[in-house]
């Protein structure tokens, strides 16, 4: 029979490290395990409760009075404390309560209040006992004194919804201090939070993981809108534990280009490329020592780099695993497939009303249906429509998702009698087409006949959007004709009513199932309007990116950083729509003007090379513009710093030729003093010289101090490569008496003053000079200038034979390098590499590898603390 209940409390338990005790004394073990079921049967029924089912190794009990569950878990606790009535085993037991509304049916317990208590005892440790805020709430203050709930804040349980607060119950006879609970929050991850259950997927969730679990490669293989992506995330979420370098999930539905992939895993990594090297050896070199399990979610468009990055990462990393989304196999070796089937369906024709609540398609739709209108619940009036529907559906989720949704405003007669007169036009099509893909896009279809114009317009629009959007940019990209400016937003909530546009969490973006904007994209290409949409999500975002750019430095860096993180694949797809829209060229260079720094402080060179360079070589971006003349300068710089000198040198010469032919001389003067740089680093110091001497003219008489400053700076380079300290000093402090208002060209001044001071062996003047340096980076937090310091601070104590110091600092300096992808040019490098050297020689080579593993270890913080601390030692 089946009745819905009043709010009850739920119980369950789990011995921790069960396995293990089986696996080791088998006996002993199954004695202990029948007098701990004894007990815990004793302690659920002498308090009022009813024991659901024994689970192997725990208790699954349900009680009407929350009071009653604690006093029973004290009881059982009490009794476990000791190791005698378990046969001489100490059991360690761990038990989570929640309270809630449950569907019961005979004597057993479903629904979410259900599930929930189980995943609190998941994160709980051996004799360790935690309550949900829903039974905190219902004890309030009025229970018997010799217990208390100690808050433990909110935390992030293993079902991937939202946070749930937790309170550990104490008492003097139990344990009171445990180590961090077991959530997601414990171990390094990026899996979203989920705005919806998990429903169903019991079989293939556990197959999985049993796969996953001999195999170091598992792909879930099946069509679109089946739930592959949502099963790994809760696959995932399920072996966090067995992954302490973490679980880390790549998107990759958004990417059209083959060769992002490794950027896109890198990314969500936190892994930045080498400068000059491809990134897929950085994110090899990552993965060599760390136990990590990497989702590679939609993998299907972009299937060959997916395999050769799968392989290279597993054969690099013995102890990193990868679960993979896909229509298709990777096809590399060691891969284990599993085919992720349609949702189960009923097997009988007239199914009973508590045979269907246990069938997954049907749950999937009940919880749904009750998420669109709470009042939704199965009963005999409508369990054998919904089995229609379900069926009628083939079971696929996302097609059951968006017909439950419609329970807002049809009923499920209604809603079986449209997809009848939809499915009836599809049964003479192509017999040659899968049928699963006949019927989502039937449904999808369906979806869209019931839009509104103005909906249909917006809904094909938004498709133009790649990664997600804000509101803002919805706006913009998404009026015209049916859709005023101020229709979006209603518009927009329509959509995501209809469940055809999901927000993210935090509410600020939006973003479509990839299958839903692949039919909004075929929906636009088949209109008049594509290309007048594809040149708004171009205008828009080149006029973000403009607009953006100045908070690419200053107070506002990592806002502007985090929100080109964001905009990122925009940024490409506008990109790639330059080769066809009209002025492109132009429009294409100025796009990655806007975002040169990104490269830079994403440490992602290689990357905004490549793109600026795609941007110069289409051919309509070859006159001579101001736009191409700034295009190329970043190329130039880009390559400079990635220590491509002689391809820096070719970009800035061209440059100068456009500029020169423009007239403009604020950009000549701009240009040659990088254009020196590029040519020093090639070693023709005599151009580099011609070069900087016209820009230092330039400078002076256009006015600008920062120029001015620059280029004696790369004069005294010049010097300081030849050895020759007599003329770099004079010219390093006319920098600063230059620059000196200037926070950074102060730093970058004074810091190779400390490096003339070292080569001049005035060592104490040089500790001294560092310590402004780092004065001024704390000031501004000017972390590139804090590499740098690393980097002298190295080369001061190996001039003062302090070898390990020297390694360490080093150690750390390359650390940051790696992060932010900057390059020591060659007179630093000059200065760094042969003290480094001798650092090297002076230690054994075990000393010195220890003292540079110890410096790579610091975060930017603990390594300036860690200069600071030397350079005020009396010793340095």
């Amino acid at each position: 029979m089946s009745e819905h209940s009043a709010v009850a409390t739920f119980l369950f338990t789990d011995i921790e490290g069960s396995t293990r005790l089986w696996d080791e004394q088998p006996e002993r073990m199954k004695t202990a395990l029948a007098r701990h079921d004894a007990i815990a049967r004793d302690a659920v029924e002498s308090h009022g409760g009813r024991v659901v089912k024994m689970t192997g190794d725990g208790v699954h009990a349900v009680f009407d009075d929350p009071l009653d569950a604690i006093q029973a878990v004290l009881k059982m606790q009490f009794a476990l404390t000791e190791p005698q009535p378990t046969n001489g085993l100490q059991l360690r037991v761990r038990c989570g309560l929640h309270a809630g509304i449950s569907e019961r049916r005979d004597n057993d317990y479903f629904g979410t209040a259900v599930n929930r208590a189980a995943r609190i005892m998941s994160t709980a440790h051996g004799g360790q006992v935690l309550l949900s805020d829903a039974v905190a709430t219902l004890v309030g203050e009025h229970h018997p004194s010799g217990f208390e709930l100690r808050d433990l804040g909110r935390v992030r349980l293993r079902d991937l919804a939202s946070p749930e607060r937790v309170y550990q119950l104490r008492h003097p006879k139990l344990r009171a201090d445990f180590p961090p609970l077991r959530s997601l929050e414990a171990t390094p991850n990026n899996l979203p939070q989920q705005l919806t259950s998990f429903v169903g997927r019991e079989r293939e969730l556990a197959q999985a993981r049993e796969l996953l679990s001999r195999g170091r490669l598992l792909t879930l293989l099946g069509v679109g809108g089946l739930g592959k992506s949502r099963l790994s995330l809760q696959i995932a979420a399920e072996v966090l534990e067995d992954f302490p370098d973490g679980v880390w999930l790549v998107e990759l539905a958004p990417i059209a280009d083959e060769r992002l992939v490794p950027l896109s895993v890198a990314s969500a990594l936190g892994v930045k490329e080498d400068p000059g090297r491809p990134v897929q050896d950085a994110l090899v070199k990552h993965v060599a020592n760390r136990q990590l399990l990497i989702i590679l979610d939609n993998c299907e468009h972009l299937i060959d780099a997916c395999a050769h990055l799968a392989k290279a990462l597993l054969q690099a990393g013995a102890q990193v695993r990868i679960l993979a989304t896909s229509r298709e196999p990777l096809r590399i070796a060691g891969e284990t497939t599993l085919q992720l089937p349609t949702l189960s369906l009923p097997d009988d024709a007239t199914p009973s009303l508590a045979a269907l609540r246990d069938v997954d398609a049907i749950r999937l739709f009940v919880d749904r249906a009750a998420a669109a209108d709470p009042a939704f619940h199965l009963d005999d009036r409508n369990a054998s429509t919904v089995t229609e529907i379900c069926r009628r559906l083939d079971g696929i989720p996302l097609a059951i998702e968006l017909a439950a949704a419609r329970v807002r405003v049809l009923s499920v007669d209604r809603i079986a009698a449209r997809l009848s007169d939809r499915f009836k036009l599809l049964t003479g099509g192509d017999r040659t087409a899968l049928k699963r893909q006949q019927t989502l896009r039937a449904l999808i279809d369906w979806s869209h006949d019931l839009l509104t114009p103005g909906e249909r317009a917006l809904f094909r629009r938004l498709s133009v959007f790649a990664g997600g959007w804000s509101l803002d940019a919805a706006e913009a990209v998404g009026t015209g004709g049916d859709v005023d400016d101020g229709d979006v937003l209603e518009l927009l909530t329509r959509l995501v009513e209809k469940s055809l546009v999901v927000p993210e969490v935090d509410g600020t973006r939006y973003r479509f199932l990839e299958t839903i904007r692949q039919y909004a994209g075929e929906q636009l290409a088949n209109s008049d309007e594509e290309e007048a949409v594809r040149m708004r999500h171009l205008e828009w975002y080149l006029a973000l990116f403009e607009a953006g750019r100045p908070n690419l430095v200053g107070p506002e860096q990592a806002a502007g950083l985090a929100r080109l993180d964001l905009e990122r694949e925009n940024l490409f797809a506008a990109h790639r729509y330059c080769d066809h829209a009209p002025g492109g060229g132009e429009i294409g260079m100025r796009l990655m003007s806007a975002v040169r720094r990104y490269w830079f402080d994403r440490g992602l060179l290689g990357l905004g090379y490549r793109t600026t360079m795609e941007a110069l070589q289409r051919p309509s971006a070859q006159a001579p513009t101001p736009a191409r003349a700034s295009a190329l300068n970043d190329a130039g710089q880009i390559a400079a710093y990635m220590g491509r000198y002689a391809e820096a040198q070719v970009h800035l010469v061209e440059s100068l030729a456009v500029a020169r032919a423009l007239g403009d001389r604020q950009r000549i003067a701009y240009l040659l003093q990088p254009l020196g740089l590029a040519c020093m680093g090639i070693g023709d110091l005599r151009a580099a010289r011609e070069y900087l001497d016209e820009a230092l003219v330039m400078a002076r008489e256009l006015g600008e101090p920062r120029e001015v400053a620059a280029v004696l700076n790369s004069l005294a380079q010049i010097a300081r490569m030849e050895g020759d300290l007599e003329t770099a000093e004079p010219l390093y402090r006319e920098v600063l008496e230059v620059g000196g208002s200037m926070p950074d060209i102060a730093a970058f001044s004074l810091l190779n003053l400390a490096m003339v001071a070292i080569g001049r062996d005035s060592s104490d003047r040089a500790r001294e000079t560092l310590l402004e340096v780092i004065a001024i980076c704390d000031d501004l937090d000017l972390k590139p200038t804090g590499q740098s310091v690393m980097e002298v601070s190295s080369g001061l104590a190996a001039a003062r034979g302090d070898w390990e110091h020297a390694a360490r600092f080093y150690g750390a300096a390359e650390r940051q390098a790696a992060v932010s992808g900057i390059h020591r040019d060659p007179t630093d490098e000059a200065f760094l590499a042969p003290l480094i050297a001798q650092a090297r020689a002076a230690l054994d080579p075990s000393t010195y590898v220890a003292a540079e593993t110890a410096g790579r270890a610091l975060d930017y913080a603990s390594a300036m603390a860690a200069v600071r601390a030397w350079l005020d030692a009396p010793a340095a």
